[in-house]
């Protein structure tokens, strides 16, 4: 397999930066159906009162016109009167296609807001790459789109008229009024079939639409390696990184030797030390602890400090599998901890001071 196949699924990063660049998964199918059918319902719902405010105006309009006076105010009073009436009418039409557009896309993308797609591309007037483009995948599959789409719509229009082509002929025997009734129902229900085979035409299109992005946004192991260095780190740098934080933590863990109370070893194999102040501190606290080499540290620092060594097998496993570095002792290991403080303090000649002694007495 090639070095610079495109191979891998696009990460999380390359998703972003491609969306600020204003690539998404979009078909523009969804949004031109979604507006038909709002468009059509909303002349449904409101068609009657769109048909009276017609029919208000062209009354009004007839009847003052015989005694009007034709002139320059009469002409724009009733150019205001006409625009207003076809606001009332378009206007709800247009709003609710509106309306419907933004929420299809919505629905595709959610809300985003980029401006490159609107920066001038002066390459894009490179007429290889037009004739390129024109001939591309791309190009073929949005031609057979809207041959499909023709050819659908135009099945689904023909076989509806064909299976109402008896109700048809018998509109020459009805009423005016039942005539307009029938051509209403029928146009309505031929419209809104073509806008449903419109709308599964846009799910289909927006699956296509989703695959050719997918393929479009994938990027090679080399470019997939590459961005994890710059996100997470190079695993180099990272490495060296840890090494030095460990390095400090010795230091610091060594420095804590020196205060420590007592030191409990294994004999050889571990080494724990425990710190404790009866006035600063409810419990002791484990302040240093390491296996084979660090342990042979943490007794020479001790013996270095003057700090009492007691050998306890089981209690150093314990502390050792139990407590974490800057942890109190827990409470079963409580009995065994404050004997082997009481220990030290009686060694050293030192009271231990009422506040702890239920601790370590």
């Amino acid at each position: 397999m090639p070095a610079d196949e495109k191979t891998e699924l696009a990460t999380p990063r390359k998703r972003e930066e491609v969306r600020k660049k204003g690539q998404v998964a979009r078909s523009g199918e969804i949004t031109a159906a979604v507006g038909l059918i709002a468009g059509l319902a909303t002349i449904r719902f409101f068609g009657p009162s769109m048909l009276r405010t017609i029919e208000q105006f062209m009354v009004s309009a007839f009847t003052g016109l015989p005694h009007a006076e034709l002139g320059p105010e009469t002409v724009i009073s009733g150019g205001m009167k006409m625009l207003a009436v076809t606001a009332r009418i378009v206007g709800p039409v247009l709003l609710a296609t509106m309306v419907a557009g933004l929420a299809g896309n919505f629905a595709q993308v959610g809300f985003l807001f980029a401006t490159q797609p609107i920066v001038p591309d002066f390459t894009r007037l490179n007429p290889i790459q037009g004739l390129a483009r024109i001939f591309s995948v791309r190009a073929a599959a949005e031609l057979g789109k809207a041959l499909l789409k023709v050819i659908v719509v135009g099945y689904a229009a023909y076989s509806f008229l064909r299976a109402n082509y008896p109700l048809v002929l018998g509109m020459t025997a009805m009423s005016r009024g039942q005539m307009g009734q029938t051509v209403a129902a029928l146009t309505w229900q031929l419209l809104m079939r073509a806008a449903l085979v419109l709308l599964v035409i846009a799910v289909l299109d927006y699956m296509f639409q989703r695959l050719q992005f997918e393929k479009g946004i994938r990027m090679t192991r080399q470019e997939v390696k590459e961005e994890y260095k710059r996100t997470e780190g190079d695993p180099v740098i990272k490495s060296r990184i840890r090494q030095r934080q460990r390095a400090v933590a010795r230091v610091r863990m060594m420095q804590a030797v020196a205060k420590a109370t007592v030191v409990v070893t294994n004999p050889t194999e571990l080494a724990i030390a425990l710190r404790y102040e009866p006035r600063e501190m409810p419990a002791p606290v484990l302040v240093a602890k390491g296996r084979r080499k660090m342990a042979e540290r943490i007794r020479e620092a001790a013996k270095e400090h003057d700090v009492p060594i007691v050998e306890n097998r089981v209690l150093a496993w314990a502390l050792f599998k139990q407590v974490e570095i800057g942890q109190a002792i827990p409470g079963d290991l409580y009995q065994a901890v404050a004997e082997i403080i009481a220990f030290v303090y009686r060694l050293s000649g030192k009271h231990v001071p009422s506040a702890a002694e239920g601790v370590v007495q």
